[in-house]
């Protein structure tokens, strides 16, 4: 009994410090210098002219939440406890979530992502989420381009100075005054039929140019190593 207490005592008090994290993300937001490299106008500020799907690494949530708010982008959040933290702090920003769970809530998820995108709107997803291995794509995303049709959009980050958690994806929290890059790629078309093949070969694309952005942005800034 006073474990379920103290467990419940701990998710509300959480709960209840979110609104002081986005407020402090968007002080710290103020301060920073972040820079859009995007070649080919595939990012929102671009305005592509269809939705697109967005694939990042699952420890940039916050500087990409705080740089593109407001868009109205539809994001994939796990049906847990850190999940109803993430979707709080992403509803501030602007963004909605379609949650999953289990196996078969994944498949319903990707669904629901589905018609997010035909309804006119670009989607995100971290396909290393929510339990890693870091930097590693799990089949998600290409299984989401395959059921919608549409194309999809990875792109990097990186922060010249940032805080890192001890957490399986070494979450980054951007520190005040400090620089920023977020670089773009081209769209990748996923073809609605897929051979298993195929769709590991499109996976492994995905996963290296994901890593290649972040490696280019973490370039920019001077940066060496993870």
């Amino acid at each position: 009994m006073d474990k379920k207490h103290n467990v419940s005592f701990k998710h509300r008090f959480i709960l209840a410090l979110i609104p002081l994290l986005v407020g402090f993300t968007r002080l710290i937001g103020m301060t920073m210098r972040i820079t859009l490299i995007d070649p080919h106008h595939t990012s929102p500020y671009g305005k592509p002219a269809k939705p697109l799907i967005y694939a990042f690494w699952h420890n940039q949530q916050l500087l990409a939440a705080y740089f593109f708010r407001n868009f109205g982008i539809r994001v994939l959040v796990s049906r847990s406890r850190d999940g109803d933290y993430i979707t709080r702090v992403l509803e501030y920003f602007g963004f909605r979530t379609v949650r999953s769970s289990t196996s078969s809530g994944k498949v319903n998820a990707l669904r629901g992502l589905v018609r997010e995108l035909k309804d006119g709107h670009h989607v995100a997803i971290t396909p290393d989420g929510p339990r890693g291995p870091v930097y590693r794509a799990q089949p998600g995303v290409v299984f989401l381009g395959a059921l919608s049709g549409h194309a999809v959009v990875p792109f990097g980050c990186a922060s010249s100075r940032a805080w890192q958690l001890r957490s399986w994806d070494r979450f980054e929290i951007p520190k005040p005054f400090s620089k920023a890059v977020i670089v773009y790629d081209r769209a990748i078309p996923i073809p609605r039929r897929l051979t298993d093949e195929q769709a590991l070969q499109l996976n492994e694309e995905i996963e290296r140019q994901m890593n290649n952005l972040r490696d280019e942005a973490r370039t920019i800034l001077g940066l060496s190593g993870d």
